[in-house]
């Protein structure tokens, strides 16, 4: 049996010593990806500890706790915003106790393995999914090269994820974490999710990278991107267990968009009422595609009477011009038409939109006009900006990279943090977008 010490490097969004009391979803969501692998490494027989960084009130901390666990390696899950951290925790580890080995996982890694060996301080890096793979690498390190290729699991057969190892879980459950004026999740609130992977190829996202991560290899030798879901069954089990367990009474459902099969949302909805879950009153909320909604109009209705309270609409722009720099395949007419559906459902819709976006031509006011236009004639309940901010693995990364747009850390403040309303790119009048941003969240 080993010990283990994950580590949710989280600090590019929350910080240390995070609030609860003033909470975020990026300071009171759980990281899912970890919980799995918690659960997978508990179901071996291996003893695992979790070092959340957004709990712990600095680096002297993380070092007792290290000192404390005396763990035989370290595992650390990485979002390319985190790498920073995550080689700080690896290095800080392997000072107090040399003979730990440090695992580096996750679409960071995954993307840039050879960037994560240079750092000098993981052992091993694990691309791709990891519940099959690690409890094996932690059980007979000698028998995996450095980098290596974790193997798919079928998401029917791995363990729930362990949410147990946040030993402050049920605070996190009973917080609300979305700060919508007006509005109220019934609480507890657990987070799922059902599908790994998206299909579609916007270039703003890291999609790429996702596709990488959620893979196997194909007959030729090389990868091919593998999205899918979990049955039915599965899903509903899950829920059943978090409701007499914790007895949660809304869900947040993190899929990329629930609604890639509505043949499996139909059966899905079924279950949900055939096992008395409806009658019980649970809410949830996820993710969905405007053009997705306008062909799904029935649907969306039949969602929500089986509790769908609120849907978060990546709208992005209303500018036809950014919609197709940005490859949506969505037109602002599907934008408006999807948020009269869910209006005429009774579905909230939280507002996802991005400003400040130079395109080969340029940065161009009316673009951003257009969108704040657009989101103030869709009325969310909740309004979402983000500032464009180019995302390394993205297929847009390139072009801002290598044309010089993309602001040093010195002059953007904080680069990294995609929710961070400073300067990201060059050329764009940031003062004016100030002036034009609608925020309305409960916290400020």
């Amino acid at each position: 049996m080993a010990n283990i010490l994950l580590v949710n490097p989280a600090l590019a969004y929350s910080g240390w010593n995070a609030d609860l009391r003033h909470p975020s979803p990026d300071s009171v969501f759980i990281r899912l990806g970890i919980a799995y692998l918690a659960g997978s490494l508990k179901a071996r027989g291996h003893a695992v500890t979790l070092a959340d960084l957004r709990t712990l009130s600095g680096w002297e901390e993380y070092g007792r706790l290290v000192e404390s666990v005396s763990p035989d390696f370290v595992g650390i899950s990485i979002h390319s915003v985190e790498f920073p951290f995550a080689v700080e925790a690896a290095r800080r580890a392997k000072r107090i106790l040399p003979r730990v080995k440090a695992i580096a996982g996750g679409v960071h890694p995954t993307m840039f393995p050879e960037e994560c060996l240079e750092e000098g301080v993981f052992d091993h890096v694990l691309k791709g999914e990891g519940e099959v793979s690690l409890p094996l690498l932690v059980k007979d390190p000698s028998r995996f090269p450095r980098v290596f290729w974790g193997e798919t699991p079928d998401l029917d057969k791995i363990p729930f994820p362990d949410r147990d190892v946040w030993p402050d879980l049920r605070q996190r459950l009973a917080c609300e974490p979305f700060g919508i004026k007006g509005y109220r999740f019934p609480l507890p609130m657990a987070e799922m999710i059902n599908t790994r992977g998206c299909p579609y190829q916007c270039t703003f996202c890291c999609g790429p990278g996702e596709h990488q991560v959620y893979s196997r290899p194909s007959a030729g030798g090389d990868r091919k991107t593998y999205i899918r879901g979990r049955s039915v069954a599965n899903v509903v089990a899950e829920l059943e267990m978090l409701m007499e367990k914790y007895g949660i009474r809304s869900v947040m459902f993190h899929d990329d968009q629930f609604i890639l099969s509505p043949q499996w949302v139909e059966r899905f909805i079924e279950a949900l009422h055939s096992r008395g879950i409806v009658k019980a009153g649970l809410k949830w909320v996820t993710s969905s595609r405007a053009d997705i909604i306008c062909r799904n109009d029935r649907l969306i209705g039949k969602m929500a009477d089986a509790g769908l309270e609120l849907l978060i609409i990546g709208f992005e722009s209303f500018s036809p011009r950014i919609l197709k720099w940005f490859g949506k395949g969505v037109t602002a007419e599907e934008n408006f038409r999807a948020a009269e559906i869910c209006r005429t459902h009774g579905v909230k819709v939280w507002a996802n939109y991005i400003l400040g976006i130079p395109t080969d031509t340029g940065w161009r006011m009316e673009d951003d006009l257009a969108t704040v236009e657009g989101v103030l004639r869709v009325r969310p309940v909740h309004y979402s900006p983000a500032l464009y901010t180019p995302v390394p693995g993205s297929l847009l990364y390139p072009y801002y990279k290598d044309n010089g747009l993309i602001l040093e850390a010195s002059e953007s403040g904080d680069l990294n943090d995609r929710g961070a309303m400073t300067p990201k790119v060059k050329g764009v009048d940031y003062d004016l977008l100030k002036s034009i941003m609608m925020d309305d969240s409960a916290f400020l």
